[in-house]
């Protein structure tokens, strides 16, 4: 609690009634304060706390709000060179005399002073704030806005999942509300949840009926695809309690559901539609069929809990993706029907019960060989190679950009700790095109991890030059330029002290700009 308190007084000082701040907003909606936007001939001179980013016409800027300091200003006509000569000033877009203006300024920072001693207050995971929703009690310490968002996707879904499969629980979780723990940063819900690696990014687990993940800062869409994908898990059980999933569906249908386009209309109502395609892992099923090394469904029906992996994973959302998607979606709804029926044991399925994990001790279990075959027999196929055929034909023939494709996929492998292959899919996407600055920025993390500090530190550069408003690419940066890295997603900041002019500036612009993220502060008071 006192870090947090500490962080947030440099902040505050920031907003105090006699300081003078602009603001900026960007095309992509973000608000930014800072000490002062001006443009110029060549773009925008913003100065910050931290120092000046001086950048070019075409970096995204919408408009920018001069807020009290009119020294060299410039009126736009006779009636603003009036107001000027009045000793008027402009905020938040209107002229406000010097007594308004003050006055204006002091509600604005008590407003502000209250929201960082609420968040302050909830920052650690014991004073975490809580909701109760229909279905689920969701505790989080990331702020009330995320809290209530993640209330409206978790409950939007549950009514999805219903109509396609059908929740049933059983008297007693029927009674029951499952529980939501939304940690704020992947340290923390490493150290406060039994996540089993650090490269677990959620999970459900069955034993105290809870959904785990925490809020990515940096990229909030993954995080709603783990919500997604690891409340796909929950709901399943939910259908099921005794039901024993094997591994290739379960997590195939979970991708499936978890890769999703997620919008909100303007009264904040959330609708879902899953389906999206997953380029990164075309690529690689593709990929595989052209080296012909890929796995194949008689192999990938069998293999074991212990043994799938991410190419597995790949293997088993294009399969889900093909019978969701084949011959114009005539195959989706025998598919849906054959999950639904197999999940809730429909008289006839065979099973065995056995010892398991779970409220009742029993574990319901389908065999390989019958999932298999109730599979084949839902969807019209005589054998595994009549519907392997279908199922290479239509994947190989999905069109993809490589360049696009080659850049997720380099991405998320830099966040599984895969750096050579990342480096690898970085190097042909820059290569193919590729402009997005996050492909030096993740290549940029391999290469340091990979034993190129120097090459590293020259790529993060590069992405902060394309993309000088984005926070993480200055957090980055400020890591590299001490010697010190982590992986894309991950904020495990060390606990040293560090005296490095250059590594202190880009870590307090990375504060300036995300001031909500309590990382980026947490670094910045690293340095001296």
């Amino acid at each position: 609690m006192l870090r947090t308190a500490a962080l947030c007084a440099p902040l505050l000082a920031l907003l105090a009634p006699t300081a003078q701040a602009d603001r900026l907003i960007t095309d992509d909606g973000r608000i930014i304060e800072l000490v002062k936007a001006r443009q110029t001939e060549d773009g925008y001179s913003l100065t910050f706390e931290a120092g000046e980013i001086v950048v070019g016409p075409d970096v995204g800027i919408a408009s920018i709000e001069i807020e009290g300091d009119m020294s060299d200003y410039e009126p736009a006509n006779d009636d603003e060179r009036e107001k000027l000569e009045q000793g008027y000033v402009r905020y938040r877009g209107k002229w406000l005399s010097k007594v308004a203006y003050e006055s204006e300024l002091r509600k604005q920072f008590e407003a502000s002073k209250e929201r960082t001693d609420e968040i302050a207050a909830h920052s650690e995971w014991h004073n975490a704030w809580e909701l109760e929703t229909k279905h689920f009690v969701i505790r989080s310490n990331t702020s009330e806005e995320l809290l209530e968002y993640y209330g409206k996707l978790l409950e939007a879904y549950y009514d999805l999942m219903n109509k396609r499969i059908g929740i049933k629980p059983t008297l007693s979780y029927k009674r029951k509300k499952m529980t939501v723990r939304i940690f704020k940063s992947h340290k923390e819900f490493v150290d406060l949840s039994d996540a089993d690696s650090m490269s677990t990014l959620g999970y459900f687990w069955s034993g105290d009926d809870s959904l785990n993940f925490f809020h990515d800062y940096e990229e909030p869409t993954r995080s709603e695809w783990v919500a997604l994908h690891e409340c796909t898990h929950l709901l399943t059980f939910l259908v099921d309690q005794q039901y024993s999933p094997q591994i290739w569906l379960n997590e195939a249908v979970a991708d499936y559901y978890g890769s999703s386009t997620i919008e909100v209309d303007k009264k904040g109502r959330i609708t879902i539609e899953p389906g999206l395609l997953q380029t990164d892992r075309v690529l690689t099923v593709q990929q595989a069929f052209e080296d012909d090394d890929y796995t194949r469904l008689e192999e990938l029906f069998f293999i074991d809990r212990g043994t799938y992996n991410g190419f597995h994973y790949a293997h088993g959302w294009s399969l889900a993706y093909f019978f969701y998607n084949y011959d114009d979606g005539k195959h989706a709804k025998k598919f849906g029907k054959f999950f639904k029926d197999l999940y809730t044991l429909k008289k006839g399925t065979p099973y065995v019960s056995q010892p398991g994990p779970g409220p009742t001790g029993t574990a319901k279990k389908v065999s390989p060989e019958d999932i298999r075959d109730l599979m084949l027999k839902a969807t019209g196929y005589e054998t595994v190679a009549e519907l392997e055929k279908d199922w290479k034909e239509f994947i190989a023939a999905i069109p993809i950009d490589s360049g696009p494709a080659l850049l997720k996929r380099g991405m998320n492998r830099t966040r599984r700790g895969e750096f050579k292959d990342a480096k690898e899919d970085l190097d042909k996407a820059i290569s193919e095109g590729v402009t997005d600055p996050r492909a030096w920025a993740f290549r940029g993390i391999s290469k340091a991890f990979t034993g190129d500090m120097d090459g590293g530190l020259e790529d993060l550069k590069v992405a902060v030059e394309r993309d000088p408003l984005n926070a993480q690419f200055h957090y980055r940066l400020s890591q590299l330029q001490v010697g010190f890295a982590v992986p894309m997603g991950f904020d495990f900041n060390s606990d040293g002290e560090y005296d490095d002019p250059e590594g202190k500036k880009h870590a307090g612009f990375a504060a300036e700009l995300d001031p909500a993220n309590d990382t980026y502060r947490s670094w910045y008071q690293q340095f001296k």
